[in-house]
């Protein structure tokens, strides 16, 4: 069994998944039709489907070593939502999401570069991609700040048109 990592950034902590998140992430991404709006599904779930992809979210680290994780604020102790890398295919994306209440705060593109600088530097990973709806600017903006050049589309992956950012380690 391999444990993912705990990261810290100025105002937030990355840590592993446990069961006891399940309430805090059913209620601040799962509950929040404004948030699942860009996620698959698109549609709010019930508790008993977020204890199921939490119970994902800790295999996958367990397995791989890393994997979507919790993120906190620090300065407080509340849950924000989640950041991470995961398997699409043969590839490794990132990705993250975050409670309504923490939109705009640049909460995103702070734990995206901690991922992405733990996925270069301490992984060795060679290239890294996410995806997310064509629609969701706010997303679209954060993958751009983090440097992640647009590569196009594809209906490859959650069953509808997504957009496919890339970027290299010798890019970031």
């Amino acid at each position: 069994m391999k444990v993912p990592p705990i990261l810290t950034t100025e105002r937030l902590l990355i840590r592993p998944f446990t069961l006891a998140d399940v309430d805090a992430y059913h209620r601040v991404i799962h509950s929040d039709p404004a948030v699942m709006r860009y996620l698959p599904g698109g549609v709010t779930k019930t508790r008993a489907e977020t204890a199921a992809e939490l119970q994902g979210y800790i295999d996958h680290g367990e397995q791989y070593g890393y994997g979507f994780e919790a993120l906190i604020e620090r300065a407080t102790g509340a849950f924000v939502g989640d950041v991470g890398l995961d398997h699409l295919d043969d590839q490794v994306a990132i990705g993250y999401t975050l409670g309504s209440a923490f939109w705009g705060k640049g909460y995103a593109t702070e734990a995206a570069r901690a991922v992405l600088a733990y996925s270069f530097d301490v992984l060795k990973l060679d290239t890294i991609i996410a995806v997310a709806q064509p629609e969701n600017a706010a997303s679209l903006r954060v993958l751009e700040h983090l440097g992640m050049s647009c590569a196009g589309t594809t209906d490859r992956y959650y069953h509808t048109t997504m957009a496919v950012y890339r970027i290299a380690r010798s890019q970031a």
